[in-house]
């Protein structure tokens, strides 16, 4: 098309253009074809835009016609350009058909219905239903501005309207976190639904946090375990004696730890429970043998030097021979002072002759101490070589 003149619409996305004696305009340039046009008898000479109207001036002979734009579908066309559906808070319809031309029903409800709350507060007290604090408390719900909302609602002492609002968003923490700090008398029966609502919904984590918050930890742990989450389980009823001291609750939490081959933590869940036996047996199965040693050293020291040769074993097989020369080390170092401690002097030599470890040379000191007070200067000086 050739166009003799050709302009945008100030502040808008909206061309004007005249081709021959036609004006044309494109309320939506990414829509071309879509073009409004209006047969004219002179030649454009300018866009006046003032007062919320757009007028299009056109020399017709003597005369200066002006042609009215449509400034609904100037806002509309240049709102959908730049992504902003509401000018301003009294443009509700305005706003329903930006969203009804992007194929948002629910948005177009929520506005129609925003609206509707306006003209009723109009109506009812004459005054101006835009700024009214529920509209503005909607508009602000709209553009994701929930501390907005909530401030419009309880500066108005609406605290139930708020509350109903994260409601209705499903916004329960907020919900329940406002009803706290105002002092809401309705606050237990709304953490009622509010767990109520996580089990119809099947949110079983969230059930148990709840629980677990609210001190009923049995319930938590429910609510854990059939969420799939034993660990988190595990970590409550070890946390709590009354609970790791109840066998039934362990051994459920046990089950399901060991489905999940989560073995070591069964170690704990037993340890704690006072069954070091099982515990001993998970934590090996479990590949932790730091905290199997420890274990048996204090409840079955028989085991000791078994666990640890099977702790080498593991560690070889897990490729850390670092690891193990560094576990061999301090296994020896223990066994020397635990000998000294008992004053078993020559199970200590014995043990110093079947390892060399430079780190181990105060021992030789030490022993031949002893060694030199009984007069036995023979060992005295083999120590010292």
């Amino acid at each position: 098309i050739y166009c003799s003149f050709a302009q945008w619409v100030p502040g808008s996305d909206v061309v004007v253009a005249q081709s021959d004696r036609n004006l044309c305009i494109w309320y939506s340039v990414d829509s071309p074809e879509s073009v409004t046009t209006f047969p004219v008898k002179g030649d454009i000479t300018e866009l006046e835009r003032a007062e919320g109207k757009t007028n299009v001036l056109v020399k017709e002979g003597a005369n200066m016609v002006a042609y009215t734009l449509d400034e609904g579908l100037i806002e509309f066309g240049t709102a959908i350009d730049d992504g902003d559906y509401i000018r301003s808070s009294n443009q509700h319809l305005f706003g329903s058909w930006c969203f009804a031309a992007l194929g948002d029903v629910s948005m177009v409800r929520f506005l129609r219905q925003t609206s509707d709350v306006a003209d009723k507060v109009s109506q009812e007290s004459g005054e101006d239903g835009a700024s009214h604090y529920k509209v503005q408390a909607r508009l602000a719900t709209l553009d994701k501005n929930f501390k907005l909302a909530e401030m419009h609602f309880v500066e108005r002492g609406a605290l139930d309207e708020a509350i109903e609002t994260y409601k209705r968003l499903h916004m329960w923490d907020d919900a329940i976190a406002l009803a706290e700090a105002k002092g809401y008398p309705e606050l237990d029966r709304l953490r009622a639904s509010h767990y109520q609502w996580l089990l119809k919904t099947g949110q079983q984590n969230e059930a148990g946090e709840v629980k677990e918050r609210q001190g009923d930890f049995h319930a938590a742990i429910g609510h854990y375990l059939k969420a799939g989450l034993p660990t988190k389980a595990a970590r409550v009823a070890i946390s709590r004696p009354e609970i790791s001291r109840s066998a039934e609750t362990v051994e459920a939490i046990a089950a399901s730890l060991v489905k999940g081959e989560f073995y070591e933590r069964v170690g704990d869940l037993y340890e704690k429970s006072g069954n070091q036996l099982r515990a001993l047996e998970w934590y090996r199965k479990g590949g932790a043998y730091a905290k199997a040693v420890e274990l048996a050293r204090a409840a079955f020291p028989a085991e000791v030097v078994k666990l640890e040769n099977a702790w080498g074993d593991h560690l070889v097989q897990l490729k850390q021979m670092d690891a193990r020369r560094k576990r061999d080390t301090q296994g020896t170092k223990r066994s020397i002072e635990a000998a000294i401690a008992a004053r078993q002097w020559k199970k200590a030599v014995h043990i110093l002759d079947i390892q060399d470890d430079p780190s181990t040379a105060k021992y030789y000191i030490k022993i031949a101490q002893h060694y030199a007070s009984i007069r036995d200067y023979e060992v005295t000086r083999r120590l010292h070589v």
